[in-house]
């Protein structure tokens, strides 16, 4: 497993999940602050235009009336009913009739002066002239909007038309459906006029964002700035971005759990798994009559993709606690008829010990793949040893039926570390098997502690009373060699002979090992097991 590879791995995927939200959280801001703005506008804009219309055709309504009325235009009982129009009418400012170019009367009374006649700058569907920005003809003003419809006209105050509540930051223009500007709240913004007829109705353009609404022969447009708007984002950014930032802290944080379950010591057994990292060393077991090699340990080791080999106590715990044993047996299996195979075939006398977990013994399930494997290598089952250390014992009945199975296929049954566990008897009396194992604790107290040496010798009588076959763990001195071979013990292993090997060292060690054998009793090449 590449650590540094992980760990970059984490946070290049970090970096964006970090950034991401806060980021995602803050476009989010901007399109609720678009929208909230448009909604603004819109709503802003269709009263402007409504109160418009409604303006305009209350005047409009007002020159019809009176250009209907049945009374004759300048009596005085005319003039005071387009005063009483003016007075009670809050959209017309005054009403005027004119004849042949001469401002004959109007709401200000009877006049009879000639007046030049205002430009018309559009007719409604209904015959109302309609003129903007013009001089009132009595006493000078401010420009307003006149209304004509047959010989009478109205005036009109613009600013009728822009009376809406409007926000500092807002700026409200009334204009015609033509286009023409007709009053303007704030200076500023009177070019969007001109997005009457090219643009959408809805646009940010120029530094500002605006809507334009359309009402009879009116339209308001209602605009606000990119100023604005980005006050408005600031608002909203201070709401949403606590919870960007809460979304990315929860990403780094499954990141970094990810990132420590992935560089945890499962996570990094697990990918061993995978990848095949398990290989076998092998232990050679020497008969202690002779010195001749009679087989081997078969020894897992998880060899690192840079070629460090990883020790059994440091993994098979956690292999063994998570279940992945099953799958390292397996592969242990694999390389043994792998690397062994061919040697077992041709030395019929050599065996091979695997060990076993106590989820193996317990199920059995190793049993099928085993005699499958063997049968491709051509392996007699007499030349695989089964071991388990008490732990694999300890559900005794499946372990037992385990055994018995095992046995009837033809393999040998070993328990190992005998005497470390607390049922050894228990094991011995019930289980059938064919190989007892002295572990390497006892093997150290021969010659050194003499009552501890005491237990050693009755582990080696109670085995021999039980016709099992020994095997004597870590003999590292000749002083041990030499009480284990007077005892009796069958078979040892240990760095006095060698130390675990890689398969191709231990071929090489087995005929190295029956060549000294065959020279001490002097008859090479008619030893078992070194043809």
């Amino acid at each position: 497993m590449n650590k540094k590879r992980i760990v970059w791995g984490s946070i290049l995927l970090g970096l964006p999940c970090v950034l991401l939200p806060v980021l995602l959280m803050g476009y989010v801001a901007w399109v609720l602050n678009l929208a909230a703005a448009q909604q603004r506008l819109e709503s802003l804009a269709s009263v402007a235009s409504s109160r418009a219309n409604n303006t305009f055709q209350e005047a409009a309504g007002v020159l019809k009336s009176v250009a209907a009325s049945s009374l004759a235009p300048c009596t005085p009982e005319s003039i005071d009913e387009m005063r009483l129009l003016t007075i009670n009418t809050f959209a017309v400012k005054s009403i005027g009739y004119v004849e042949e170019e001469v401002y004959a009367c109007g709401s200000w009374g009877a006049v009879g002066h000639r007046v030049t006649p205002w430009k018309e700058d559009f007719v409604t569907a209904d015959g109302v002239r309609v003129s903007l920005g013009v001089q009132a003809r009595i006493v000078p003003a401010k420009p307003m909007m006149a209304l004509q419809y047959a010989a009478f006209n109205v005036l009109v105050d613009p600013e009728q038309f822009l009376q809406v509540l409007v926000e500092d930051d807002v700026h409200l223009m009334i204009g015609t459906a033509a286009g023409q500007l007709v009053g303007v709240s704030r200076p500023g913004a009177e070019r969007f006029m001109s997005r009457v007829h090219l643009g959408p109705a809805s646009a940010l353009e120029d530094g500002y964002l605006y809507t334009l609404v359309h009402s009879g022969d009116w339209v308001a447009i209602a605009a606000v700035s990119r100023h604005e708007l980005l006050l408005g984002l600031v608002r909203r950014e201070m709401l949403l971005l606590p919870i960007g930032g809460l979304i990315a802290g929860m990403l780094a944080l499954v990141i970094v759990r990810r990132t420590r379950k992935r560089l945890s010591p499962l996570a990094e057994l697990e990918l061993a798994v995978r990848n095949r990292e398990f290989i076998v060393h092998y232990q050679p077991i020497i008969d202690l009559s002779d010195g001749a090699c009679v087989g081997a340990e078969a020894l897992v080791r998880w060899r690192h993709p840079d070629g460090s080999l990883v020790r059994p106590d440091l993994f098979i715990p956690l292999a063994e606690q998570s279940g992945l044993i099953l799958p390292i047996t397996d592969q242990v299996i694999d390389h043994v008829m792998q690397d062994l195979g061919p040697l077992l075939v041709k030395e019929r006398s050599l065996h091979v010990a695997i060990n076993l977990a106590a989820a193996d013994i317990s199920s059995g399930r190793f049993l099928p793949r085993l005699k499958s494997a063997m049968s491709k290598a051509d392996v007699w089952p007499s030349q695989i040893w089964l071991e388990a250390t008490e732990r694999g014992f300890v559900q005794i009945e499946s372990a037992r039926q385990t055994v018995n199975q095992a046995r009837e296929l033809g393999h040998l049954a070993a328990i190992d570390d005998f005497g470390t566990g607390f049922s050894s008897l228990q094991h011995l009396q019930k289980l059938p098997l064919d190989v007892l194992k002295i572990d390497k604790s006892f093997v150290d107290t021969i010659g050194r502690d003499p009552e501890a040496s005491s237990v050693t010798a009755h582990i080696i009588d109670m085995a021999k009373s039980l016709r099992l076959k020994l095997v004597a763990e870590g003999i590292e001195t000749e002083a041990q060699l030499d009480y284990l071979r007077s005892r009796g013990v069958d078979f040892g292993q240990g760095w006095l002979f060698a130390k675990p090997m890689p398969a191709g060292e231990f071929v090489g060690f087995v005929g190295e090992r029956c060549g000294r054998a065959a020279e001490l009793h002097g008859q090479v090449g008619e030893l078992v097991g070194c043809d």
